[in-house]
């Protein structure tokens, strides 16, 4: 007698789920738009995807938001910072904003490198509300 496997639990196709982490990965090592893509595939494709799939979309989502967010309000700091350079008070507002960037820059990238991971081994985002991976 030979084992059938289980028909019932359909697999879930996780390529475009890869494809948006890759892309993720893409604009932050510098093609920006890549970004604006991937989160534009997340938005469209999580309402017919799985539940594996749907967390990883909710995490890539809330990735590019809270990353927009965040260096969005570090180039307006940056911008002040260096506006009042000029009166040496700026200066310590150009370093912290700077940090700023390249912490919200190190967050994003661990995240979709963390994401590409549990996506090519099949497992959904454990925390995809979660500001930490």
């Amino acid at each position: 007698m030979t084992a059938h496997p289980d028909t019932t639990s359909p697999v879930e196709d996780l390529m475009l789920v890869l494809v948006v982490h890759g892309l993720f990965i893409v604009a932050l090592l510098g093609f920006a738009p890549a970004a604006i893509v991937g989160v534009i595939i997340a938005l469209v494709a999580r309402e017919a995807a799985g539940p594996i799939a749907r967390s990883h979309y909710r995490f890539q989502i809330r990735t590019f938001w809270i990353g927009l967010l965040a260096w969005a309000l570090a180039a307006i700091a940056m911008f002040w910072g260096a506006v009042f350079s000029v009166v040496l008070i700026g200066i310590p507002l150009l370093i912290v904003s700077g940090i700023a960037v390249a912490v919200v820059w190190i967050w994003a990238l661990v995240r979709s490198i963390l994401g590409l991971a549990w996506g090519v081994q099949g497992r959904p985002c454990p925390r995809p509300d979660s500001l930490t991976a």
